[in-house]
Formats: C-alpha cells, sequence, structure tokens
C-alpha cells in the first residue's frame, strides 16, 4: 500500500491496524503445525510452497500483537 494511504486519516480518525488484526486473530492448529515443522525438520520446511510460508509468517505476526494485546494465544484460547 502507498505510502499516502498508510497516513490517511478515516473520519472517525486513524486505524490501529494491529489492533485489528490481534483482534481478528483465531487460532489455527495447521498454523501451528507448520511452525513446529519449521523448528524441528528445515529442510521439508523449505520445500513447502512460499504462499504456505508467507501465510504462516502473517499468522504469527497476528499471534503475536494478539499476545502483545492480552490475548491468550494458548490453544482454545480467546
Amino acid at each position: 500500500m502507498s505510502d499516502s494511504l498508510n497516513r490517511a486519516s478515516f473520519l472517525d480518525g486513524r486505524r490501529d491496524k494491529e489492533r485489528m488484526r490481534a483482534e481478528a486473530w483465531k487460532w489455527d492448529e495447521g498454523m501451528e503445525r507448520l511452525a513446529a515443522l519449521r523448528d524441528s525438520n528445515p529442510e521439508m520446511f523449505e520445500r513447502i510452497g512460499v504462499t504456505t510460508r508467507m501465510s504462516l509468517g502473517y499468522y504469527e505476526n497476528d499471534k503475536t500483537a494478539a499476545a502483545k494485546y492480552g490475548r491468550n494465544v494458548n490453544k482454545g484460547g480467546k
């Protein structure tokens, strides 16, 4: 997204994108298994498609944001 759009304000104020992503985050067993695979078997993880690896990155960024905003990021947490 362009820098101009990132700096834009809305009628009701600036958006806190990190908070919005944190609130939308949901536990995903498949992503958790991918993270475990990455840690336990990096060679196999590297053979997985780029899109899947990118999805894991977004998932983990959102999970980190959720934890930062006080959400329970453990299995079954809300």
